[in-house]
């Protein structure tokens, strides 16, 4: 393009397109680097630094503890090769999902008997206050980093942590602002770092981060410039080209996606993928892994479609605005994590908050997603529900956990109970039911502001959806003179559609739609 959208056009968009009152469309449409809050004003930031400062100084046996998503695993990558530079007793890890999510005793044991002296979480450990004192015992000490929500009835962690308390920001995003203070209290500099960014934006935008908030916009927005300039990370360059898209634009969620699998899938070592992120990895490495990744992300999303056609078909007679809630079956044991995913298209289809179930083994693993002004908060610290839990943790809008089955009946009692006390608020512009609006052309800086200048929302806020009329002649679609390209095949004649833009394909030069109806 000639000239890109001014942020007066694009808060203008936000606007009339997305429902955003006056001031915060402005907000989020001049929204820059300034946004991203000084890693000092993290509550604990300073006394965790300079435990880190000592350890690296006196060379203790430090590991880096990780997450098996696409969080945990950026924003090990981040801090774990500037650690490794000051200090070559740093070691990582990122257990598999079969080991479950957060700190654990076994594992704090097996840490003590390598020689580790001390633990440092990512993405996790604001809930793990068995394990952090069993290191206690041994002789460790856990420092914990976190993004999710305090648990009443646990308290915060009995060590060192940091948990921002506005819950804005995901444990990568919290990881590169704990790298920025380790960076200036050694190095004596100030200023963003592009590698960092890139990284801990696609941990903010798999992970249910509000990106409607001015900062992590600010914060995604300047990744994805990142992500396609000069300045793009290696690593994230051989993802880039492996992802083989014709539109290479926007690929924040491809990208994100990609680096969750050792999260969705069995076959995927978590570690495995953060050493592909790492800087001095060998490209034909990187490579390997994310072959694995692509092959297993494809799986998966082919058993995540079958399971939303049936759960939309089972619950089409379903009213109500609240909390939705539904059981799932997977026979395929190497699938590790469907629930979560299968949550997330739940409420971007229905418009309503969802929680699902998937008997897991000798366990039953929940996850629950939402939208707009929806928050768990209240169901995270319900006394009924964590009786019923074997462990819970989570953010306001993406909770996740596990109960036994003999507690099945009861918990979903407790839900019920809890659902029926926190009715699910209308947000007018995260809801389904918004009215589309109707374009009379399209061309591609129409496309580029509203498919992309517009966005990032990750998954906190539904695209907007258009009605558009196109011409389609000798097998291409035409609005006026513009030749637009669908993402799924129209007879010829005249079509009256009703679409979103496709992100990976609104770069000024294209217009790409993807179809909800047509006829």
């Amino acid at each position: 393009m000639d000239r890109l959208p001014t942020p007066a056009e694009i808060a203008r968009a936000l606007e009339r397109f997305c429902g955003f009152p006056p001031d915060k469309a402005r907000a989020l449409a001049t929204a820059g680097l300034e946004q991203i809050r000084s890693p000092w004003s993290v509550p604990g930031m300073e006394a965790l630094v300079e435990r880190l400062v000592r350890a690296l100084r006196k060379g203790e046996r430090l590991l880096l503890f990780g997450d098996f998503d696409t969080d945990g695993v950026t924003g090990c990558a981040i801090l774990f090769p500037f650690l490794a530079s000051y200090s070559r007793h740093i070691h990582r890890y990122n257990p598999s999902y079969r080991e479950g999510y957060g700190l654990h005793v076994e594992q704090v044991e097996r840490f003590a008997r390598q020689g580790i002296g001390v633990i440092l979480t990512v993405d996790s450990g604001i809930s793990s206050h068995e394990a952090i004192e069993r290191a206690r015992q041994l002789g460790l000490e856990v420092l914990v980093t976190d993004h999710h929500l305090l648990r009443e009835d646990l308290g915060p962690p009995p060590t060192l942590w940091v948990d921002p308390p506005d819950h804005l920001l995901s444990g990568a995003q919290l990881a590169y602002l704990l790298f920025l203070a380790l960076h200036e209290r050694l190095e004596g500099e100030t200023g963003h770092d592009s590698r960092g960014l890139a990284l801990s934006a696609l941990g903010a935008q798999m992970d249910w981060v509000p990106v409607d908030e001015p900062e992590s916009r600010a914060w995604v927005a300047r990744a994805q410039a990142i992500i396609n300039s000069a300045d793009c990370p290696r690593e994230l360059q051989v993802l880039r080209e492996m992802l083989g898209e014709r539109y290479i634009t926007s690929e924040m969620r491809s990208l994100s996606s990609v680096l969750n699998m050792g999260k969705r899938s069995h076959l995927v070592d978590p570690a495995v993928v953060v050493e592909a992120l790492l800087p001095e990895t060998p490209d034909e490495k990187r490579r390997q892994t994310f072959r694995l990744l692509l092959q297993e992300r494809a799986r998966a999303h082919r058993a995540g479609e079958a399971l939303l056609a049936q759960a939309l078909k089972d619950i089409r007679e379903e009213e109500g605005e609240g909390l939705l809630v539904y059981e799932v079956q997977v026979s395929d044991e190497t699938l590790s994590e469907v629930e979560g995913p299968l949550t997330a298209r739940l409420v971007e289809v229905t418009g309503r908050p969802a929680l699902v179930l998937r008997p897991a083994g000798t366990q039953i693993n929940f996850s629950g997603r939402a939208r707009g002004d929806f928050s768990f908060e209240t169901f995270l610290s319900d006394p009924e529900i964590l009786a019923l839990t074997i462990s819970m943790g989570g953010h306001r809008q993406a909770i996740g956990g596990s109960l036994l089955p003999e507690n099945r009946r009861r918990f979903l009692e407790a839900v019920q109970r809890w659902k029926e006390k926190h009715p699910a608020p209308v947000s007018p512009a995260s809801s389904p039911s918004r009215p589309p609006e109707r374009l009379e052309h399209l061309d591609p800086a129409l496309a580029y502001l509203l498919g992309r200048a517009i966005g990032p929302f990750g998954h906190r806020l539904s695209p907007p959806r258009f009605l558009t009329t196109l011409q389609v002649r000798g097998g291409w679609a035409f609005s006026g003179n513009f030749l637009v390209e669908t993402d799924q095949a129209l007879e010829p004649g005249e079509w009256e559609v009703l679409f979103t833009f496709d992100e990976a394909g609104c770069d000024g030069q294209n217009i790409v739609l993807h179809i909800l109806e047509a006829r």
